[in-house]
C-alpha cells in the first residue's frame, strides 16, 4: 500500500473517531458529516490503490461507481 493510501485511511480512522465522541456527546448531525468523510477517505485510498486520483468529492465518487 502506498504512503498516500496510508494517510488517507488513517485520517479515515481518526474522522470515525471523532464521529463516535460527537455521537456520545449527543451531536450526532455532526458526526454524520464525519463519518461521510470517513467513507471517503477510505474510497479515495481504494481508488489511489488503483492508480486512480481526483481533486474533488464528485469525480471519487464517480470512479468508486465505475470501478467497483
Amino acid at each position: 500500500m502506498s504512503d498516500p493510501a496510508r494517510a488517507l485511511l488513517a485520517k479515515a480512522g481518526r474522522a470515525i473517531h471523532a464521529a463516535e465522541v460527537l455521537r456520545k456527546d449527543g451531536e450526532a448531525d455532526f458526526a454524520v458529516g464525519l463519518a461521510y468523510y470517513a467513507m471517503l477517505y477510505a474510497a479515495e485510498a481504494l481508488l489511489i490503490s488503483k492508480g486512480l486520483r481526483f481533486r474533488k468529492h464528485g469525480s471519487a465518487h464517480a470512479a468508486f461507481g465505475e470501478h467497483f
